[in-house]
């Protein structure tokens, strides 16, 4: 022991063998999704540029934002009757409202002046968690996709049987995508599966879902908007990876639009908790 009461690491060395990666890195970029046909005066400049084979003026001129960025994805154009869903599903998802932690996360940071670069950026890394997040999409695709052969009812009843009497302390999650929002389920959630499922398109796994949403009801658990998001992008042949980073993109606008709002609102504009609410123990 040190006289100043500190004590020496014991140091401890081990020969590592030490040998080349057998891995070989490629030499280029590659991708399928863009294709730039260079300059004849300086290659890195663009003369015609394509996405999955179709020419990027004329997808510009003829192509939603919504039918691109299918095509960016899925690697073709969708059809009217997946148009029609994804852009009834998009507009879904584009507010998460104000209550949302990442909507809050911008409003707060507008007032606080942060410069905007930095708004999406934080109040997306808000949105990236499991609770009501998008990491609980891809989690939700993953569960739909392995019970959906499995009747609803059944999985409900599995799941309802597995939490038992255990009280856990604020929302409830069944499977990710189900549960309680705030207490109970989601009326919300509801209406706006309804509303796509009245689309009269071939949505199964949405189908699914919406019985198993049916059968947790009777504990007051149902639909969370990540499940019906998860479920609609499934059908619509994104894979679960896929489906967490359009959620991202989907709700960002409304995230944005608040952060706008409040950008040249003063500071007290956004609510700051009381003294007494601070304890120390």
């Amino acid at each position: 022991m040190h006289k100043d009461g500190y004590i020496g690491e014991k140091r401890m060395t081990k020969k590592v063998a030490e040998q080349r990666r057998s891995i070989k890195f490629c030499e280029k970029v590659s991708t399928a999704i863009w294709k730039e046909t260079p300059n004849a005066d300086n290659p890195y400049h663009v003369d015609e540029a394509r996405c999955h084979g179709y020419e990027h003026l004329a997808l510009a001129n003829n192509k939603s934002f919504s039918e691109v960025l299918f095509l960016l994805f899925r690697r073709e154009l969708p059809s009217p009757e997946q148009l029609k869903v994804f852009d009834t599903l998009l507009v879904s998802v584009i507010h998460p409202g104000p209550r949302h932690a990442a909507t809050r996360a911008a409003m707060n940071a507008a007032v606080s002046k942060t410069t905007v670069s930095h708004i999406l950026p934080v109040s997306l890394s808000v949105m990236s968690g499991e609770w009501q997040g998008s990491h609980e999409i891809s989690l939700a695709a993953g569960f739909i996709r392995k019970n959906r052969w499995t009747p609803a009812e059944e999985v409900a009843a599995q799941r309802l049987e597995d939490m038992g009497d255990s009280v856990a302390e604020g929302d409830i999650t069944v499977a990710p995508g189900f549960g309680t929002v705030f207490g109970t389920a989601d009326p919300y959630a509801r209406k706006l599966a309804e509303n796509i499922l009245a689309l009269n398109a071939e949505l199964p796994r949405t189908a699914w879902a919406s019985e198993l949403s049916d059968a947790l009801s009777k504990a007051d658990c149902g639909w969370r908007i990540s499940g019906l998001f998860a479920a609609v992008m499934l059908d619509l042949g994104f894979n679960p990876y896929q489906a967490e980073l359009i959620y991202q993109i989907a709700s960002a606008p409304g995230i944005a639009a608040q952060a706008s709002e409040k950008a040249s609102r003063p500071l007290t504009d956004m609510p700051f908790l009381a003294d007494e609410n601070y304890v120390i123990e």
